[in-house]
């Protein structure tokens, strides 16, 4: 899937390759890396979209208490469980599920468009361990 024309690699950690000695032309790279250059593919991008979407979320939450408390008793248990936990919950409660994804859509989408080989929440964890 990385890097094409679709979901140019626009990562936080990296630049284009240089190009080849004397190649003035358009080549691959110019398609492949076009879109680094004319979008937010930055952490103050993904910050921004991870902010909009934090807030959204929180939003929704304190207007759906079940959710609310269903993902708050499921950071209590283990890893494994708590996957468990949360798969059942939105398994029993598919709008939720649907709603969820919504709000996360722009995340998502950051993800795709910058061609980001970690999850967001992964790199922020790593600021985080600074």
């Amino acid at each position: 899937m990385w890097p094409t024309p679709a979901h140019p690699p626009c990562c936080l950690w990296c630049s284009p390759p240089p190009a080849e000695p004397g190649n003035t032309g358009s080549d691959a790279r110019d398609v492949l890396f076009s879109g680094c250059r004319s979008s937010d593919c930055t952490a103050a991008g993904l910050s921004a979209t991870v902010s909009s979407v934090t807030k959204n979320l929180s939003d929704y939450f304190a207007v759906h208490p079940d959710a609310n408390q269903a993902l708050i008793d499921a950071t209590r248990q283990s890893g494994f469980s708590a996957i468990g936990a949360c798969n059942s919950y939105f398994n029993d409660h598919p709008d939720q599920a649907n709603d969820i994804r919504a709000i996360k859509a722009p995340l998502v989408d950051f993800q795709n468009r910058c061609g980001l080989q970690v999850e967001p929440a992964e790199a922020l964890v790593d600021i985080g361990e600074l």
